[in-house]
């Protein structure tokens, strides 16, 4: 790394991170948050739900697989990228290093930086905004836009354009998932046990995902903050009156919190990772969950006579799942996995039981 160009992480508060290029060489800003996973961060970088943020990974070594050039179509969705070694000879079949692939798509990334120290600032402070640069001396210029960069648009921004069927295997149900930024993979659940899915953009009125005679509706995840599309919300009450099963995940949970007229907060932290504990409410069963996000349903907010907190975050206690009572619907704050007899596989079947009319 000696030989690669000086950067320079720079947070909102001046407080400064020393390290190195990697990939684009030049200015990246956004919210700075970080990932606790050890392996796919070709994922994690195409992960539409960081849109507009530099993402730090803790683990300490990254890339040491190497990519296979276009096995992954997916655009990077992050402003940016923090590890603290990356590794610069393929091995397993990868074709291309981390620095080569963040270079073919114009992306800014910092290495060698204490990745250990920047987690323990992070989860400290909660939400800093910071920018990867090869220059301290304009700290008086560049500081003021840090700290004036928000995350808006996001939902508009990266939604499809167009819908797109998805034919699963053995069909029985038909689907339509609302796309409000959500990785491809979310997907996987339904179209390996036994659905058709129709992933619709974000702004499709309910009238027109009706006229796709859907057994049930998947509210997707997405980035930022919730409150940003007032148009979304007035949609999704009127999905609620159709009498079709609803099923949200992540982003989708919060707005349909939201358009029963429940409040979302900002979180003091967030939760980012491949290890949220989460626990099912009246047992003592507990379940690994991924997630990526910083604003909650408020648990104070939640009315007893339209929804159950079925499931609460073991760390902080906050709501990760709700069981709607005047319409048939649940959501879930995490991803369920994509394997139905997985640890998270029984919410899925609890929602087939919904299309089942069970």
């Amino acid at each position: 790394m000696k030989n690669r160009k000086k950067a320079y992480l720079v947070l909102e508060d001046g407080t400064i991170f020393e390290g190195y290029y990697m990939g684009k060489n030049g200015l990246a800003i956004g919210e700075v948050v970080f990932n606790t996973c050890t392996a796919g961060y070709t994922d994690i970088l195409s992960d539409p739900t960081y849109y507009g943020q530099i993402v730090a990974q803790t683990y300490p070594l990254a890339a040491n697989r190497g990519i296979v050039r276009n096995s992954n179509e997916s655009e990077i969705m992050s402003n940016g990228y923090i590890v603290r070694e990356w590794c610069d000879v393929c091995s397993d079949g990868g074709e291309i290093t981390l620095d080569e692939y963040l270079s073919e798509r114009n992306i800014v990334g910092i290495c060698g930086v204490d990745t250990r120290r920047l987690t323990r600032y992070l989860r400290d402070k909660g939400y800093v905004n910071g920018a990867i640069t090869d220059n301290t001396d304009n700290l008086d210029e560049l500081l003021p836009k840090v700290k004036a960069y928000t995350i808006s648009g996001a939902v508009r921004e990266i939604t499809i354009k167009e819908p797109i069927l998805f034919k699963g295997e053995n069909a029985k149900y038909n689907l339509v998932a609302v796309d409000y930024g959500s990785p491809r993979n979310q997907l996987n659940a339904f179209l390996l046990n036994g659905c058709n899915v129709t992933f619709v953009p974000a702004f499709t009125s309910a009238e027109d995902i009706m006229k796709y005679n859907p057994d049930g509706i998947v509210l997707c995840d997405g980035p930022a903050d919730p409150d940003d599309e007032p148009e979304i919300i007035d949609t999704i009450r009127e999905i609620i009156k159709k009498d079709v099963p609803v099923f949200a995940v992540g982003l989708g949970h919060q707005m349909l919190a939201l358009a029963n007229d429940f409040r979302i907060v900002k979180m003091a932290k967030g939760h980012r990772g491949s290890n949220q504990p989460v626990r099912i409410v009246g047992t003592d069963k507990i379940m690994i969950t991924d997630q990526n996000h910083g604003y909650g349903v408020e648990t104070e907010s939640v009315n007893g006579e339209i929804a159950d907190i079925i499931m609460t975050n073991v760390n902080d206690k906050t709501v990760e799942g709700l069981s709607y009572k005047k319409f048939k619907g649940l959501s879930v704050q995490f991803t369920p996995k994509g394997d139905i007899d997985s640890s998270t596989g029984f919410i899925i079947r609890d929602f087939y039981k919904m299309m089942d009319g069970e």
